[in-house]
């Protein structure tokens, strides 16, 4: 059985951890940076295999978060309307196709719904490729909307998913 729940400061570690395995599918995070992104206003969450032991993790921001991220400044000048953004997802390898992922998504669009932001947001690296993102996200409704360059060298497809009012 899979639990979600709220990232707290006590799991940083385990998120570091599979933050590390999960390169270079999501960006490198240390504990300066999880510490900045923890003091945001966010809906950060993790996800919990049936021995209760962290196997995926996402940091998600609010329109109206302080975040400095790229491709997030950039989805927040193209649209107007509230949004949560996932900047990260990683689900660590002896989790995947268990549902995590799903689980994770399921309740962040639920805690969008509850603000009133009615629309995901996203980024998939295109270089280097992470083809099974590209598929995950393609099978849970995102849409392509546009891609960027990064600053970092990294190519990213922009993606959005329009959830029921």
């Amino acid at each position: 059985m899979i639990q979600v729940r709220p990232l707290r400061s006590s799991d940083v570690a385990q998120v570091l951890r599979i933050n590390a395995a999960s390169r270079p599918a999501v960006a490198e995070l240390d504990q300066p940076e999880i510490a900045r992104l923890l003091a945001l206003p966010n809906q950060h969450l993790v996800a919990l295999n049936g021995e209760s032991r962290i196997v995926a993790y996402a940091l998600a921001f609010s329109r109206d978060a302080a975040y400095d991220g790229e491709e997030f400044l950039l989805f927040r000048s193209a649209i107007s309307e509230p949004f949560v953004y996932v900047d990260q997802v990683a689900v660590l390898q002896e989790a995947r196709g268990s549902g995590v992922g799903r689980a994770l998504y399921e309740e962040l669009q639920h805690a969008a719904a509850q603000q009133g932001a009615y629309v995901l947001c996203c980024e998939i690296n295109v270089t280097p490729p992470n083809p099974e993102s590209m598929a995950f996200h393609t099978k849970m409704g995102f849409e392509i909307v546009g891609t960027l360059a990064a600053r970092d060298g990294r190519s990213v497809e922009l993606r959005r998913k329009l959830l029921l009012r």
